[in-house]
C-alpha cells in the first residue's frame, strides 16, 4: 500500500513517544519512502532527508534547521501531513 497515496494521515504524535520511537514509526509507516534511522542526537539529518524527499515535497515539509528540538519539527510535519494537530 502506498500510504502517501492511499493514506495521509501519520499516526504519530511527538507528544508520546521517544525519538527512537517516533523514528522507527516514520520508517514502517512510510516503508516505500527512504527514511533512515538515526539517534536522537541526528533528527535534523532524517528531517532533511525527509524535506528533500520527492515524497513529501508536496506537504511543504519544514526546514529542520528552523527548529530547536524534534518534537517541534515533528509538530509541524503532523501539522502538514494530517491537518493541525492540538498540543
Amino acid at each position: 500500500m502506498n500510504v502517501l497515496k492511499g493514506q495521509q494521515f501519520f499516526p504519530f504524535l511527538p507528544d508520546y513517544s521517544s525519538w527512537d520511537e517516533f523514528n522507527g514509526n516514520l520508517v514502517l509507516f512510510y516503508s516505500q519512502t527512504h527514511i533512515p534511522f538515526a539517534p536522537e542526537d541526528e533528527w535534523q539529518k532524517v528531517a532533511r532527508e525527509i524535506a528533500q524527499s520527492a515524497a513529501f515535497q508536496p506537504y511543504g515539509t519544514p526546514d529542520p534547521q528552523t527548529y530547536d528540538s524534534w518534537q517541534d519539527w515533528a509538530h509541524e510535519f503532523g501539522n502538514l501531513v494530517n491537518g493541525p494537530l492540538k498540543r
